[in-house]
């Protein structure tokens, strides 16, 4: 096994690049190292250019620690989304510290520099925060309650959370309210609602079994096998003041299980997002391989509308566009019995009346580095697959970031934490643009980047 240096990480590094900024060339994406040392997280910037690639520009501390799921591609520990945000004013950025039990927050400048609030990492009040977002003023946190690399007597007896925070004018965060979840079931995504003001989605996605036979290999969370899933809708005051309007099991839409080695699963979410002018929520179902539409009303009630096929393996995450014309969907695996190697991309057309059905109209294969290996489900796996996926504001690119999955001992190939770009066609279509290494701008090889926001001033 390679020996992984200790990388310190600090706010103060000299940009590697530092031309003056031009007028409209103030475009950064940010994303976190999810280093797995101990207070070394940090949030990388980069500038984007106009042909999609990105540069290197600095770390910041986070002054917290990433998540550690050094397994064989374990389901569960790293399948969340928005562990990374900006406030729509963009002032502030957030970010989790999954280990550490917090989140960091940072003011934004208009050369896209980060400067920490005061006070900030804070606390979490919750185990295992592994997602966030804010309506209005209120910031609310989905704690997973689940790290197998923090101390069992750490855990919640009393199951995962979701905690509520008041936004500061200086950005601080100040807790405000509880809602636990009980039954053991583990968060994945906490979304904003983009058209009801303090109505929030969540996702609860948990799969722990043993797939392979080898309990060291894969069964790692307790002695029981635990596959469930759901979808939650959460009210908020402006104080921050959480109530629990439903809990939403999916329906079994087809008779054929299609996640392969595992009959009988259930229908789960993994990955949800709202249309931007309608109630409508969009849903991975993961265990399916298919998109869910439900709507929902002022209250937050969901109903369940259509289901409609995906192509991919393991639809996992949900984007959809400013004009609600296109979504995109990341399918964390290659299908089997398809020509696809890799991870994919499936673009939906939703316009019109196809904001119910969507209708998929194209297919892409993501790059892959690395080589492949058996994960923990007896199936041969790419190094590297794709999991969040975030478009420039003027939505000329999509990006998505890759992690390097087989973070055991016996994978000595640093590469697979990556960043790919794809330019964006009129007609919503994709194209390959640019790929980045994150290694090479002094990411950890044995930790998982995750989150990508990108903005501009």
């Amino acid at each position: 096994m390679s020996v992984i240096p200790k990388i310190t990480l600090s706010a103060v590094v000299i940009c590697l690049s530092c031309a003056a900024f031009a007028e409209g060339e103030k475009k950064f994406l940010y994303t976190l190292t999810n280093n797995i040392a101990e207070n070394q997280n940090a949030v990388a910037q980069y500038r984007r250019l106009k042909d999609g690639s990105l540069q290197f520009m600095r770390f910041y501390k986070t002054n917290g620690t990433g998540i550690n799921n050094d397994t064989h591609g374990k389901l569960g520990p790293q399948d969340n989304d928005s562990q990374i945000i900006i406030t729509g004013d963009k002032k502030r950025l957030y970010a989790v510290n999954t280990n550490s039990n917090n989140i960091s927050g940072f003011s934004l400048g208009k050369e896209g520099t980060l400067t920490e609030i005061p006070g900030s990492p804070f606390p979490a009040k919750g185990i295992a925060p592994v997602s966030i977002n804010i309506s209005g003023n209120i910031l609310i946190a989905a704690n997973r309650n689940e790290d197998y690399h923090q101390k069992a007597s750490l855990s919640d007896p009393e199951g995962a959370s979701y905690t509520s925070f008041e936004i500061q004018p200086n950005g601080a965060l100040v807790y405000a309210d509880t809602l636990k979840v009980p039954g053991f079931q583990k968060p994945a995504q906490i979304h904003a609602s983009h058209t009801v003001k303090n109505l929030f989605f969540a996702d609860e996605f948990q799969v722990d079994a043993d797939f392979d036979g080898d309990g060291n290999r894969s069964f790692l969370a307790g002695p029981k096998t635990s596959v469930q899933g759901q979808l939650k809708t959460i009210k908020v005051d402006d104080k921050g003041k959480m109530t629990l309007i439903n809990e939403t099991t999916l329906p079994e839409t087809i008779e054929n299980y299609l996640y392969i080695g595992s009959p009988g699963v259930p229908s789960m979410p993994l990955g949800i997002w709202s249309h931007p002018s309608q109630n409508i929520l969009y849903a991975g179902f993961v265990t399916r391989n298919q998109l869910g539409v439900f709507s929902y009303d002022e209250s937050g009630t969901l109903k369940f509308v259509n289901a409609v096929n995906n192509s991919g393996q393991d639809i996992c995450w949900i984007l959809v566009n400013k004009q609600a014309t296109r979504l995109y969907t990341v399918n964390n695996l290659p299908r089997q019995g398809t020509r696809q190697t890799a991870s994919t991309i499936s673009v939906y057309d939703i316009s019109g009346d196809n904001a119910l059905s969507p209708m998929e109209i194209q297919v892409v294969d993501v790059p892959m580095p690395g080589e492949s290996f058996i994960n923990n489900r007896n199936l041969m796996q790419p190094g590297s697959t794709s999991f969040e996926v975030a478009l420039s504001p003027d939505e000329d690119f999509l990006y998505v970031i890759n992690q390097r999955i087989n973070q055991t001992e016996e994978n000595t190939i640093d590469t697979g934490n990556i960043i790919h770009s794809f330019s964006v066609k009129k007609d919503g279509l994709l194209k390959t643009a640019s790929s980045v290494d994150l290694l090479k701008d002094g990411f950890p090889a044995n930790s998982r980047a995750q989150g990508v926001v990108a903005v501009d001033f």
